[in-house]
């Protein structure tokens, strides 16, 4: 069997999962999860033939704005883990897509959730769903366990615990950083104490790209149940995620 296919309702990707994807402890690290699953979000349109070219080509690109993920039992080194992707519906302006991970023998991973936007990259304008260039799936209503995609809003400021340069090698084929690195960002910036607890719930927004030569100040403060982690750079927030942990206390 192919790594990755369609089942006649969901598609689906195999991964196993490699020492170099997992911290210390052997278990996988959240950005690589989240990495997986923004990349097979686009297997159904590649599997149609729209391709990022043939968005372009008709004046459109989606844009990822914000994710959650929801870990039932984290995979750990050499564990095969199967990601079963679908899109639910639509919301407004934005595209709802769910993703399962299970195990071969069904048991479950973790869950997560993503919403998107059909951008016109030369207006910078969100476009209405309506707008979607070619065939659309149907949706699916089956809602994944995982967090709701919340807007991350701090109470009050947060303290700068740091900075962060970007690097060459945060970089994606967008000239920009990748979605999945602000959550390896975020990850770094975590006081230690938190390494050695299990992550629960974890959802983070999108809000503006970061490009090379730019300098990202980080803050963070702990919440009631995990810690709170913001990224900017001149003013304008470029991300924000929260985390949950399990025995958080």
């Amino acid at each position: 069997m192919s790594d990755r296919w369609f089942d006649g309702t969901y598609y689906k990707r195999e991964i196993t999962v490699n020492y170099m994807d997992c911290n210390t402890d052997k278990k996988v690290f959240l950005h690589y999860m989240l990495g997986i699953f923004s990349e097979i979000a686009g297997d159904e349109c590649q599997a149609k033939g729209q391709t990022h070219d043939f968005f372009v080509n008709h004046g459109k690109i989606f844009l990822l704005t914000r994710m959650s993920i929801r870990f039932h039992k984290t995979p750990k080194w050499d564990d095969t883990v199967i990601f079963t992707t679908w899109f639910r519906t639509t919301e407004g302006k934005f595209f709802l897509r769910d993703c399962e991970m299970r195990a071969p023998d069904g048991e479950l991973f973790a869950s997560a959730s993503s919403t998107w936007a059909l951008i016109d990259p030369v207006e910078h304008k969100v476009l209405d769903p309506d707008e979607y260039p070619g065939s659309r799936s149907c949706g699916f209503k089956q809602k994944a366990d995982s967090p709701e995609c919340k807007k991350i809003i701090s109470e009050s400021p947060l303290p700068v615990i740091g900075y962060r340069p970007v690097y060459y090698t945060d970089l994606d084929c967008n000239h920009h950083v990748n979605n999945s690195v602000y959550s390896k960002i975020a990850t770094d910036f975590l006081p230690p104490e938190y390494r050695s607890r299990d992550l629960f719930d974890f959802v983070i927004n999108f809000n503006k790209e970061t490009k090379l030569g730019e300098t990202l100040e980080i803050r963070g403060a702990e919440t009631e149940d995990g810690y709170i982690i913001q990224g900017s750079c001149d003013g304008n927030q470029h991300f924000a995620c929260e985390f949950t942990f399990k025995n958080n206390k």
